[in-house]
């Protein structure tokens, strides 16, 4: 900008009079450039050029150069240092700077001492405090040029959340680039923050989007989509960082295995709570499985905050849990399946079951809940799939149509698959009970629990065969 006042001097001295009015230019320019060398702020020269021009007179045609040249950029300077430059001057003898001229020994020492001292690291914002610092930077954001807008938004980037509130005042107020440009220094914070320290960006962009029409409304949508998407690929990011499983594995349902797209939060997991917040940001994904050291209160209260969560298995916890592993889930507008196994429940936590917003199936498989805990939720859960197994697992899946127990798949890793049964063959008895179909070879293993060995009957070829099996617990395999 120095150079710019030069110039503009030197375009003075080429379009003025002949004489004194030439050499009194020359002798502006020699002293600004001067004081540039010598290292004072960009008011000082200002002011002394001013006071040599007082002696000098500029030629009328110069008054068209400095207006020119105040139009682009001086007034960002002279304006926000607490003095005008609007001034309305006809042709005459004398131009802009002659009449600044005459009026600086009245006030060149106090305003230009108090400008200077007010300028806080050189950029023109007065006073020192951050609120006028953010008041003048969002003035800004509506300037004519466009570098000077980039860097009014940089500037308030600078100065953190706190500006918030201050902008959306300012859209309130401002035209589109004001809206534009607010938005997106509020979608910047919510990016380059963490959710929990964001200054509640978030929370401003979606109290827009809901409170506002027009272009403010339109455009906080927008910035909430980037945002969602950056935090939901920055929380998967930091989720398996930390022991947490995010991909496709089998999810059981009513002891059936499928492969979903799901979270796990299980033996692998770092123990780092802090970090499941962010599972709040995952989208897309419906089934949760929580399983080992992980089964919890405080891990629970995290995983029920993902917003397309609609299952949930919770398993295999070696102790006793706390009330607040069920309690927890209530905080779901609604469970489509929820399945406990080998997690001893105890009558009361039988009682908050029974409570939840479930929707679709219960599985207790293992838990050793009373009869009289389960009667009751019974009662609660009208209409509802309630299965209560023992824990016990053979590891088929047969045909539900037909009216036979003919095996669809064997899973591996388990009872079945150890006592050598097949695909295709067709299941006849189990242990004492007779079986005539899937749904009567479930009863049947229902009754027993992990561990207990029993006979399995079944025709391979038209030939009856026999298999001692030990049933195991129910575990899902994994699908990396």
């Amino acid at each position: 900008m120095r150079y710019e006042l030069i110039c503009c001097l030197r375009y003075t001295y080429r379009v003025g009079s002949a004489g004194g009015a030439r050499l009194g230019t020359s002798r502006v320019c020699q002293s600004w450039q001067e004081s540039w060398r010598s290292g004072e702020d960009l008011l000082t020269n200002f002011w002394k050029s001013v006071v040599l021009t007082r002696e000098i007179g500029l030629p009328a045609s110069a008054y068209s150069a400095w207006k020119e040249w105040r139009a682009t950029y001086a007034a960002d300077v002279f304006t926000t240092s607490g003095f005008s430059m609007n001034l309305s001057i006809p042709k005459s003898k004398f131009a802009a700077l002659l009449l600044l001229g005459f009026s600086v020994p009245l006030v060149v020492g106090g305003i230009a001492g108090e400008a200077t001292a007010q300028v806080p690291s050189g950029e023109g914002i007065p006073g020192s405090g951050a609120n006028k610092t953010a008041a003048y930077w969002i003035t800004q954001l509506s300037h004519e040029h466009y570098l000077r807008r980039e860097k009014a938004s940089q500037k308030i980037k600078e100065l953190g959340p706190v500006v918030i509130p201050d902008l959306v005042t300012a859209m309130n107020q401002g035209d589109l680039e004001v809206i534009e440009r607010a938005v997106a220094v509020i979608s910047d914070f919510a990016i380059s923050l963490e959710p929990a320290d964001d200054g509640n960006a978030w929370g401003t962009l979606q109290a827009l989007a809901k409170n506002s029409v027009g272009r403010r409304a339109l455009a906080a949508k927008a910035a909430m989509d980037e945002v969602a998407t950056s935090r939901s690929q920055q929380a998967v990011d930091l989720l398996v960082d930390a022991g947490v499983f995010v991909g496709t594995r089998d999810f059981s349902v009513i002891a059936l295995q499928q492969a979903e797209l799901l979270v796990e939060v299980g033996e692998e997991w770092n123990g780092d709570v802090k970090v499941l917040r962010w599972l709040e940001w995952v989208d897309g994904i419906q089934h949760v499985r929580v399983s080992g050291k992980a089964v919890r209160g405080s891990v629970i209260r995290n995983v029920v905050r993902m917003p397309d969560l609609i299952a949930i298995a919770i398993v295999n916890a070696d102790a006793a849990v706390e009330d607040e592993v069920f309690s927890s889930l209530n905080k779901m507008e609604r469970i489509e399946s929820l399945d406990v196994r080998y997690v001893n429940i105890t009558e009361q936590q039988g009682d908050i079951i029974s409570r939840l917003p479930l929707r679709t199936s219960l599985t207790l498989m293992g838990t050793k809940i009373s009869s009289a805990a389960v009667d009751k939720m019974k009662r609660r859960l009208t209409g509802l799939l309630i299965q209560i197994r023992q824990g016990g697992f053979l590891g088929v899946s047969c045909y539900r149509q037909e009216q036979e127990c003919r095996v669809s798949r064997v899973y591996p890793n388990t009872a079945a698959a150890e006592a050598g049964l097949l695909f295709q063959d067709t299941i006849v008895g189990a242990g004492e009970d007779e079986i005539s179909n899937f749904d009567t070879l479930q009863e049947a293993i229902n009754k027993h629990q992990a561990g207990d060995e029993i006979e399995i009957r079944f025709l391979r070829g038209g030939k009856l065969m026999k298999a001692n099996v030990k049933l195991k617990r129910l575990e899902e395999n994994k699908i990396e």
